[in-house]
């Protein structure tokens, strides 16, 4: 015969790993399938404004340029990652207009283009090769993005830069 104190002890420890497994399996783990990726509040098409401007050393050499902006933001494969198209036209009197396909490490509401670091400045004597920089912010309040770029260049000793600008709501 088993004696009174072992079944209490042993149902006791049957207890406390009954308790402590429902605790630890009860809560969720990090990095789980149900987990909200923070992407998911930037993605979608976004409408607005942009305004380019072209500098020689600080001066305004023309501009600013209106235009009218659609940006489209994905998510990319890579979890810190979204794809950015940004597509421009010019008006206001102006004729023309671009469009650029860059991918952004995100951090917060911010972002940072990783694909991209040339570019090219038309000038009246013609193209010129340039640097390129890009960031922005996203504004969950107002559901904005505002997306800045630079491309800076040195020709015949002096410094041209032009400077684009977009500031878009989502639709």
């Amino acid at each position: 015969m088993v004696p009174h104190n072992a079944v209490r002890s042993l149902r006791t420890i049957v207890l406390v790993l009954f308790v402590i497994g429902s605790l630890t399996t009860a809560c969720k783990k990090s990095g789980g399938a149900d987990d909200v990726d923070p992407r998911d509040q930037y993605a979608g098409t976004y409408v607005g404004t942009s305004r380019r401007t072209f500098y020689v050393s600080a001066d305004i050499f023309q501009g600013p340029i209106p235009g009218v902006s659609t940006t489209t933001v994905t998510k990319a494969s890579n979890p810190k990652e979204i794809y950015i198209e940004n597509t421009v036209v010019f008006n206001g009197g102006f004729t023309g207009g671009y469009t650029v396909k860059v991918t952004a490490e995100l951090d917060g509401s911010t972002f940072t283009v990783i694909d991209k670091s040339t570019d090219q400045i038309d000038l009246p004597s013609g193209k010129v090769d340039s640097d390129y920089t890009a960031t922005g912010v996203f504004d969950t309040s107002t559901k904005q993005i505002v997306y800045s770029s630079t491309a800076r260049a040195l020709r015949n000793g002096a410094q041209y830069s032009r400077t684009d600008e977009t500031t878009s709501t989502l639709k």
